[in-house]
């Protein structure tokens, strides 16, 4: 995306984010964006192009938040993703998954589906990484989705809880390996 892009994405991604995915009309979209019509369609041409466009822009700014000042492989690094998803629990106010959200307000949208599977399979490679064993990042997926999915009723209890199973299976693992 070029700066004009990642401008308006950002603007689309808070109208979306405070509006939900169904509700904003490509006039309400534009307004919120605070750009011509023109403007808006001459980089987003659809209203699909301009969830898709969104959902990139909050992709990269997640992915780029989890992997700030990330240690070195293993535990610490682990546990401090649960830290930085707690951190932007607190900030999106507890709601849910925002693809999660663009999927279920447009089903039958095979580019939002595609957008979505890339965006989770890529945080599960990054879980693999972060965590130094690729066997760990399905564990690590489910208790990220399992945060986010249930933070607005158990707020940090479910980082902590998460972390806590994060130790667990670092902690099985070593057992394992020096028993």
């Amino acid at each position: 995306m070029n700066d004009a892009q990642k401008q308006i994405a950002a603007g689309l991604e808070r109208v979306f984010w405070s509006r939900g995915f169904a509700d904003p009309s490509v006039p309400e979209l534009r307004a919120g964006v605070g750009v011509s019509m023109r403007t808006l369609y001459r980089y987003f041409p659809s209203r699909e192009a301009m969830i898709l466009g969104a959902l990139e822009y909050r992709h990269q700014r997640y992915l780029a938040y989890v992997r700030e000042g990330v240690s070195e492989p293993g535990l610490a690094a682990a546990e401090q993703l649960f830290d930085k998803l707690g951190g932007w629990m607190r900030v999106t106010q507890g709601k849910e998954c925002f693809f999660r959200q663009a999927l279920a307000a447009n089903p039958d949208s095979t580019q939002i589906k595609d957008t979505v599977t890339r965006h989770k399979a890529e945080l599960l490679d990054f879980f693999g990484v972060l965590s130094g064993n690729e066997q760990f990042a399905t564990t690590l997926y489910l208790l990220h989705e399992g945060v986010t999915a249930c933070y607005a009723e158990m707020d940090e209890r479910a980082v902590e809880d998460a972390k806590h199973q994060v130790r667990l299976m670092f902690r099985a693992v070593s057992e394992k390996r020096y028993s």
